[in-house]
């Protein structure tokens, strides 16, 4: 499949992925499926507007561990291009860039339903909502009555661009990753094995690092 034709469906999923996980591929391939997207794009953040306190890890890592654990899916690859501006990027500056590119294109942005909320303090949602249709992920079934009551107290502009998808239950996140690392405590099957090997063959997350 050429991912460069014209009028396609992307799907573009920012995050951190620190480690990337099972819920991360989970969540994209759930998005493909449900939204009859052609590619899904990984856009790993260099350093995210909401998580300025902290530092992730060395972005060479976490690019070398999406490659590995997407190797093989022909709908699913990574664009750089936040880690390449080296500083906090804001979505509508990528969605931007990415429009331009992809004049033809239906752009759908994927992002955990809890953000709903926070949606509308986004840099320029009403902008960003012109761009991309937003896709938000259900990812736990107990929490659809607070979905539902975020999604309805959006203004109606940005609510009418929002599309609700729920995916499997699956308790796995990247911060229960790096703590069990920490800890010395098995990750196997949590991610990928190759990523599993990759974290253990360059010592990433432990206390000394």
């Amino acid at each position: 499949m050429n991912f460069w034709q014209s009028d396609m469906r992307r799907g573009i999923f920012g995050g951190t992925f620190d480690p990337v996980h099972y819920g991360h591929l989970i969540l994209a391939e759930t998005c493909r499926d449900t939204c009859l997207l052609d590619e899904v794009i990984w856009l790993p953040t260099f350093q995210s507007p909401f998580k300025s306190g902290s530092q992730p890890t060395d972005a060479r890592h976490r690019l070398a561990m999406i490659d590995l654990a997407i190797a093989g899916v022909a709908e699913f690859r990574i664009d750089p291009r936040e880690i390449n501006r080296k500083q906090v990027s804001y979505t509508v500056e990528t969605l931007t860039e990415m429009k331009a590119e992809f004049p033809e294109d239906e752009l759908f942005f994927l992002i955990g339903a809890d953000s709903l909320r926070d949606l509308p303090s986004w840099k320029e949602p009403e902008r960003i909502v012109s761009l991309a249709t937003i896709v938000a992920v259900n990812r736990q079934a107990g929490q659809l009555g607070r979905i539902q009551s975020d999604f309805e107290a959006l203004p109606e502009s940005i609510r009418e661009r929002v599309q609700i998808v729920n995916m499997p239950e699956i308790g796995i996140s990247a911060t229960d990753l790096r703590e069990r690392v920490e800890a010395k405590s098995s990750i196997r099957f949590l991610t990928p094995r190759p990523v599993e090997r990759y974290i253990a063959e360059n010592n990433l997350y432990r206390e000394s690092q």
